[in-house]
């Protein structure tokens, strides 16, 4: 008696159970498809949604087929990050070839042209003639200078050069000049004194002469600026000589520096 009485609650309890999770399954499946169409709030355009599509609408028992369709929202998704990444599935089938981009030539620099060449300076032949006329005008100079008193000149390398090239360069033209050919005496004896003073002698001799030349310098009258007062100038302590050989003469050339 017992035992029936217990299997007909046993009974009882399980229809209740099965009674009310049918309840609850309509339940909601009726608030699913109570819903009207277009009323549900519209995804965010960032979003993948998931939508329940029911295959027959009047099917609302426990036994329900339902089936899932993917909607995928044209628009992209944001990457926390700044990098956007689209949700559309990229397009099946081969990436059309694009034409290759045709090779630019290289760039070659094209080197300037060369300045023009300056002239070449006349080449200064020495012998032991022309060095004995340099020391040999020096002693004369300083010898006249002493007897009146004066500072003897000392030689100078720079000078000399400059008075070395001026000679040579006469002796091309065969002729003694201060301004001429090769530009002026300034321009050559200005940067090789350094003081922005200077004085020029110069002449042509034949046979080692020295001394006859010497003597016409000193014989000029005494005037303001001439190769007379260039020696005496008591202002002048330094002096460069040249001499060359020319295909005529020995040309000298007296370079006086303060």
């Amino acid at each position: 008696m017992r035992a029936v009485s217990f299997r007909a609650v046993e009974r009882s309890v399980a229809l209740f159970v099965a009674l009310a999770v049918q309840l609850t399954a309509i339940a909601v499946i009726g608030d699913i498809f109570a819903a009207e169409p277009g009323a549900e709030a519209a995804p965010p355009p960032s979003e993948t949604v998931a939508r329940v599509v029911p295959i027959a609408r009047g099917d609302r028992l426990m036994s329900i087929n339902v089936a899932f369709e993917i909607v995928s929202v044209s628009a992209p998704a944001s990457d926390p990050l700044g990098v956007t990444e689209e949700t559309t599935a990229p397009a099946l089938g081969p990436a059309p070839e694009t034409a290759p981009e045709p090779e630019s030539a290289p760039l070659v620099a094209t080197p300037a042209p060369p300045p023009p060449a300056a002239a070449a300076p006349p080449a200064i032949t020495t012998s032991l003639t022309t060095q004995q006329a340099e020391v040999r005008m020096l002693l004369l100079m300083n010898a006249s200078r002493l007897q009146a008193g004066l500072v003897a000149l000392a030689m100078d390398a720079g000078a000399s050069d400059a008075a070395r090239r001026h000679s040579a360069a006469e002796a091309q033209v065969r002729y003694v000049y201060h301004d001429g050919p090769d530009g002026s005496a300034a321009s050559r004896n200005v940067p090789a004194c350094g003081t922005g003073w200077y004085g020029e002698n110069t002449g042509k001799i034949w046979s080692g002469g020295v001394d006859v030349l010497h003597h016409e310098f000193m014989a000029e009258p005494w005037e303001p600026i001439n190769h007379r007062t260039n020696i005496m100038d008591p202002n002048f302590r330094r002096a460069g000589i040249g001499a060359v050989q020319g295909p005529d003469a020995v040309y000298v050339t007296v370079v006086f520096c303060r």
